[in-house]
C-alpha cells in the first residue's frame, strides 16, 4: 500500500523531529547524562503544531463527494375535484 504524503508536510515533520532531537541532546549534557525524552517529544509536538498553523497544513482542498441522487421522483397532477364539491 502506498501512502502519499505532501512534501510540505514531510518538511514540517522533519523540522520538528530535528528540533526534538536537539532538545534531547541538549538535556543529555547534564551531570546525570540522561536526556529528557518527554520534554523533547513535547517540544517537537509544539513546533510541529506551530508550523502547521503558520504554513497552513494541507494545501489541497478537501474533496467533498457529490451528493447522491434523490432517486426517481414521480410527480402527478393534482386530483380532480368533483363538480359538486368546492375546493378548500
Amino acid at each position: 500500500m502506498t501512502l502519499y504524503i505532501d512534501p510540505v508536510s514531510t518538511v514540517l515533520l522533519a523540522v520538528s523531529c530535528a528540533v526534538g532531537y536537539f532538545v534531547y541532546k541538549h538535556t543529555r549534557q547534564g551531570l546525570v547524562g540522561k536526556g529528557d525524552i518527554v520534554g523533547a517529544i513535547v517540544c517537537a509536538t509544539a513546533v510541529l503544531t506551530a508550523l502547521v498553523l503558520i504554513v497552513g497544513g494541507a494545501h489541497s482542498e478537501a474533496k467533498v463527494p457529490a451528493p447522491a441522487g434523490i432517486g426517481n421522483t414521480v410527480t402527478t397532477p393534482p386530483a380532480a375535484t368533483p363538480s359538486g364539491v368546492a375546493a378548500r
